[in-house]
């Protein structure tokens, strides 16, 4: 019954549109006949792809693989997804969703039709009659519409998506880009080699700054520690852009593939320098699900247990290792180093990429931890973190 519901609802979204467009397009439709045709195609088009579209704030992200959608790169900041690389020329960015999708399989234009569909999920399925234009790779449709919406052919071909919105708006046509989206999909993200906290009012005092990411730790040969950072510095632009907070600089660095460059202004002790730093694939231990230039536990550094050290355990022990806990950390006078963790709210921690991995779903809640110290076992309680 809800289905139907929503059926009627774009069926009437549909018809206060068709009028005009049909009567200002230069060809003669029968207007009844037209009518007949849309309410027979309308259901093919919501079975087929409305469950391609994922719906953004005041947008739309539209499945090209089993675990990626393409939004257009004006809005990413509204993509509550990690957004895994931009292609700045098409005007498209990828995101990462942790769910399998249906992906749409974009096709070309066989005719020279100038009536497409628009759809769009958002709050409720939208779906348009437009009249638009071919130009080049594009199709220029008139009047303003959401971004991300697929547009759709009379054969019901999915021909694009709206990158860009205006009182014309623009479709880029995806199935000549197949090559350079697979690209994007298939590379491998960046990694600095960094720890950062945003600077707060309180730190901005003894750093001589007003805003940006103070770095607290460099991963010894990783790409920060090669191009010369050093822990203390301030990031306060990267790539040109200001650098107020970590998720501005995570933001940015999410975009970076190994092999590129991204180029930091920082300042040293009130001296303003450059970097160039060619960002890298990151070692497994390091892999997170939330950002590669964090600790699962704010301040602390997470290592695997050595060789050496296990051989030297009175009892047989797997875990991660803490290597170092800085000053800022909610975990200091709580974990302590060289402790080794061997569960994680109930949950057994046999290495590092465990550790991450129950870290990212806990959800900002309060970790009760089981370490491994001076041959006893012990349990701590760390304080949940929201999220950065």
């Amino acid at each position: 019954m809800s289905t139907d519901k929503n059926y009627a609802k774009v069926i009437i979204t549909v018809f206060i549109f068709i009028t005009a467009i049909l009567f200002s397009n230069s060809k003669l439709y029968s207007e009844d006949s037209f009518s007949t045709s849309l309410k027979n195609k309308f259901e093919a088009i919501y079975k087929n792809f409305s469950y391609s579209l994922i719906p953004l704030d005041e947008a739309v992200a539209v499945a090209i693989d089993k675990n990626y959608a393409i939004i257009p790169a004006t809005v990413i900041d509204r993509a509550k997804n990690p957004v895994v690389a931009i292609d700045s020329k098409l005007n498209i960015a990828l995101i990462k969703l942790q769910r399998d999708l249906t992906p749409v399989n974009f096709g070309i234009l066989n005719t020279q039709d100038e009536l497409f569909f628009l759809l769009t999920v958002l709050e409720e399925t939208s779906l348009l009659l437009v009249k638009g234009a071919i130009n080049d790779s594009k199709i220029l449709i008139q009047g303003k519409h959401i971004p991300g919406s697929l547009l759709i052919s009379l054969d019901l071909i999915p021909l694009g998506i709206v990158t860009k919105s205006d009182t014309v708006s623009e479709v880029l046509l995806i199935k000549p880009f197949y090559s350079e989206i697979n690209r994007l999909i298939k590379r491998k993200p960046g990694w600095l080699g960094l720890q950062g906290q945003t600077v707060t009012q309180e730190l901005g005092k003894i750093l001589l700054v007003s805003e940006g990411v103070v770095i607290t730790n460099i991963y010894e040969g990783g790409p920060a520690d090669k191009a010369g950072l050093k822990r203390g510095d301030v990031i306060v632009e990267a790539d040109g852009s200001s650098i107020k907070e970590l998720k501005n600089l995570q933001s940015i660095i999410s975009t970076k593939f190994a092999g590129e460059n991204i180029n930091l202004k920082i300042l040293r002790e009130g001296i303003q320098k450059n970097f160039s730093v060619t960002v890298e694939e990151p070692p497994e231990i390091l892999i997170q699900t939330k950002s590669s230039i964090t600790s699962g536990i704010k301040g602390v550094e997470i290592t695997e247990i050595p060789e050496k050290l296990k051989a030297n355990l009175k009892k047989s022990i797997t875990g991660a290792l803490v290597k170092k806990i800085s000053e800022d950390s909610p975990a200091l006078g709580i974990l302590k180093e060289d402790d080794i963790i061997v569960e994680i709210n109930k949950k057994a921690v046999n290495s590092v990429n465990d550790f991450y991995d129950i870290i990212s779903k806990a959800s900002g809640s309060d970790l009760l931890i089981l370490v491994y110290r001076q041959d006893s076992y012990q349990y701590v309680i760390i304080p949940g973190q929201k999220s950065r």
